[in-house]
């Protein structure tokens, strides 16, 4: 039985998550109804035009009218929303936007219909409030269908809400089982993960093996093997056996809650390109009021037109000038690129990213854990005198035993099962290696660079070292208060794919460089075999961010970044744009580059950005049927050939094709044939 304090916490969290959940479970019952709402004012609306359409065509006499025309039903359900949000953005924010246009629209031709009966005008088949309530009826129409439309570009991020783990079965100090919400717990406690079980945590498998789906946060339809040492993630799934898990990570740190959190926050980031939009809708519409009143007046008084036919080319004026579609047109293809990525594990955290890897003209890889598999095994050990092989060995793995890098996991799996002494005082230096004091020594595991800098290396060692680097060899060195130790030589195995990555980016003309931290002979035998146009080697995490400054100041208009994410975060940084590696477990990646794989992928980086490329084509495309449709649709009016009632239809139907267009990107296939 759990004690009285942990059962009060217990009790406090659960009586915050049902306060949570009523929250969410109110915020959707209110969407609902709202939409509800919508849905019953459109219909209304739709009812009393038709109602109006027929007594204006059909000339049945109606007592009072314009007053009791029931078209004004359809202007005030429908219209009423548009000149509030048009108001409120006016005298509260300052800001004059697409909707005091159409209003403006709206209620000049309300005016015009009380002049024309004022006037005693010509009969026409409908009437001009009919031609208001039906501009209201479009407008209300085209929103709520455009908003139905984007929100499918939501789904990557609610299909991650979804698989959000609510509830985990905790082990007991005791070894009983208690079923408690995932957010209560804490890290180092143990859950038991039964076959088909959503796994409730971030942690590291303790005990059991299973095959666990991660393609809902990754993208891969090939399930993981999972054993004791193994990460494990919230929200995938336990296929088969039971797995017990210790707790690495609290509900809100957990790598999914992350990811939530930056697909919302990419969401509201702005492509540089989306500024274009933006300039062009604050001035169009004083020029559109402008021009609306020079059409006025030119058609009154040069060429002689009717003062109800010029006011009506006037108002048609007001209704087509306004650049919904424009400003539609970056946004919308922004989500859905966004939005389409995310389901296959590609997590980009702003359109900016998608417009700088479109202009991508230079690819910098990392050789290990981006080029290669990160699967480094020992290959021979090198001990100076004094010490052995096992003893160089257990040192090494004793440093890094609590490090992430591929270099540190092969070093601790030579180790075996020895028993590691106790390391205190850590201190990593990225790119550099780690230092620790064990025993009372203080012993660093380095590079051969950064050990010849400080240390002495005697000549049979460097001669060892030597033919290692001529094998492609990676070098670790043992270091115990300041004498040299031992070598620790590695090798990794390189991705199948490597070379036709190469290959497919430089038929695309992007130039690619290799950069990496090992010793020269080791990455241009890496280089050689990809077929990279350039090595920079012996590179620290500072020489690899001055070596991405370099490339840009010579001529390499936009850089990108290909990383791991363990020791590339200066370079990631520096370049124009970047790209993490298998970031699904490390944070540093996923806060650092723009755009994180959340599996290996590499085939996705010619693919992404073919289809980066592909949405900025889609938002140009955009814009020039906007810009065209508008030309043609103010001409037309200008001319008289087109009357408010077909202005707003002109004015929806290219505001929905833009959308429908951008919306086509959520279901492009990538191509990753290489």
């Amino acid at each position: 039985m759990s004690c009285p304090n942990c059962q009060k916490r217990e009790r406090e969290l659960a009586a915050r998550r049902t306060a949570q959940a009523s929250g969410a479970n109110s915020a959707d019952s209110e969407r609902a109804k709202r939409e509800a709402r919508e849905r019953l004012a459109l219909w209304i609306s739709f009812a009393s035009l038709v109602a109006s359409f027929c007594i204006s065509h059909f000339e049945i006499s109606v007592p009072g009218s314009p007053l009791v025309d029931p078209a004004w039903i359809a202007i005030v359900l429908c219209g009423f929303p548009i000149l509030r949000s048009a108001t409120e953005a006016l005298f509260r924010n300052h800001r004059i936007t697409s909707s005091l246009l159409i209003s403006c629209g709206i209620l000049a031709a309300v005016a015009l219909q009380f002049f024309v009966s004022a006037t005693g005008g010509e009969t026409h088949e409908h009437s001009y409030l009919f031609a208001a309530g039906e501009i209201a009826f479009l407008m209300g129409l085209g929103e709520w269908l455009e908003e139905r439309t984007l929100r499918k570009t939501r789904d990557g991020i609610e299909s991650l809400l979804k698989i959000s783990p609510k509830r985990a079965v905790r082990i007991r100090e005791d070894g009983s089982e208690e079923c408690v919400p995932a957010e209560s717990l804490e890290i180092g406690d143990t859950v038991i993960v039964r076959s088909d079980e959503t796994i409730p945590t971030d942690g590291e498998v303790i005990s059991g093996s299973s095959a666990v789906d991660q393609a809902s946060l990754t993208g891969e339809s090939v399930p993981a093997d999972k054993f004791p040492g193994d990460s494990v993630f919230a929200g995938t799934r336990n296929l088969s056996g039971v797995l017990r898990v210790r707790v690495a990570k609290r509900s809100s740190e957990t790598a999914i809650a992350r990811l939530v959190k930056l697909v919302e926050e990419s969401e509201a980031k702005k492509a540089p390109i989306q500024n274009v939009a933006d300039r062009w809708a604050s001035v169009v519409v004083p020029a559109a009021i402008a021009f609306s009143v020079i059409v006025f007046l030119a058609a009154f008084f040069w060429l002689g037109v009717g003062i109800e036919e010029s006011l009506v080319r006037g108002v048609t004026i007001l209704v087509v000038f306004c650049p919904c579609a424009f400003a539609l047109a970056t946004p919308t293809a922004i989500a859905a690129g966004i939005g389409n990525l995310s389901r296959l594990g590609v997590l980009v955290k702003s359109g900016a990213a998608l417009e700088k890897l479109a202009g991508t003209d230079a690819a910098v890889f990392d050789k290990t854990g981006t080029l290669t598999r990160a699967s480094l095994r020992v290959e021979s050990v090198f001990p100076a005198a004094g010490f052995s092989e096992s003893r160089v060995l257990e040192l090494c793995a004793a440093a890094e035993k609590h490090s992430a890098h591929p270099i540190a996991r092969a070093l601790v799996d030579a180790a075996g099962n020895a028993v590691l002494p106790a390391a205190e005082n850590l201190q990593t230096r990225n790119g550099v290696g780690i230092e620790c004091d064990i025993a009372g020594n203080r012993i660093c595991v380095r590079s051969r660079r950064a050990t010849a800098a400080e240390t002495t290396i005697p000549e049979d060692a460097a001669n060892f070292a030597n033919a290692c680097s001529g094998r492609g060899e990676t070098l670790v060195a043992l270091t115990v208060d300041g004498a040299f130790a031992g070598f620790v030589a590695l090798s990794d195995t390189l991705r199948e794919d490597a070379p036709a990555l190469i290959g497919a980016l430089k038929s695309d003309g992007i130039r690619t460089i290799l950069l990496t931290g090992d010793h020269r002979e080791a990455a241009q035998r890496v280089a050689e075999r990809v077929g990279a146009d350039t090595v920079f080697a012996d590179c620290l995490p500072a020489d690899k961010a001055d070596a991405i400054r370099n490339l840009r100041e010579r001529g390499a208009c936009s850089v990108l970044m290909v990383g791991d994410g363990v020791n590339d975060a200066p370079a990631l940084s520096a370049a124009d744009c970047s790209i993490a590696m298998g970031a699904l477990g490390s944070e540093l990646a996923v806060e650092t580059a723009e755009i994180a794989l959340l599996n290996d992928r590499i085939e996705l980086v010619p693919a992404l950005i073919r289809f980066s490329k592909t949405v900025l084509r889609t938002i140009h495309a955009n814009f020039a049927f906007s810009i065209c449709v508008n030309v043609s649709a103010v001409v037309l009016s200008a001319l008289g050939l087109l009357d408010p009632v077909g202005g707003a239809i002109v004015h929806n139907a290219s505001s929905l094709i833009v959308v429908l267009h951008s919306a086509s990107l959520l279901t492009r296939k990538l191509s990753t044939k290489i």
